[in-house]
């Protein structure tokens, strides 16, 4: 397995969780319609900011990394 796949896995992994995290907070946004929900909504808007920052540096590290391994493998 490719250091970009186990990267990319990782990824992926990290992706899920948060999008199950956004997901549950929003349903308990059917159940709460109090001040500590829009704060723990507002959070949540933040975590996906940087939640979306790691995700697009994981996938230019996989990028960078199989096009290192292309030019690593190329021969003169």
């Amino acid at each position: 397995m490719s250091e970009s796949s186990v990267i990319r896995r990782s990824i992926d992994d990290f992706r899920l969780s948060t999008i199950r995290v956004s997901d549950r907070i929003n349903d308990a946004g059917d159940i709460w319609k109090d001040s500590k929900y829009i704060s723990l909504h507002r959070q949540m808007g933040e975590l996906a900011k940087a939640s979306k920052a790691v995700i697009e540096s994981g996938d230019r590290t996989c990028k960078s990394i199989d096009n290192f391994t292309v030019i690593a493998n190329e021969r003169i």
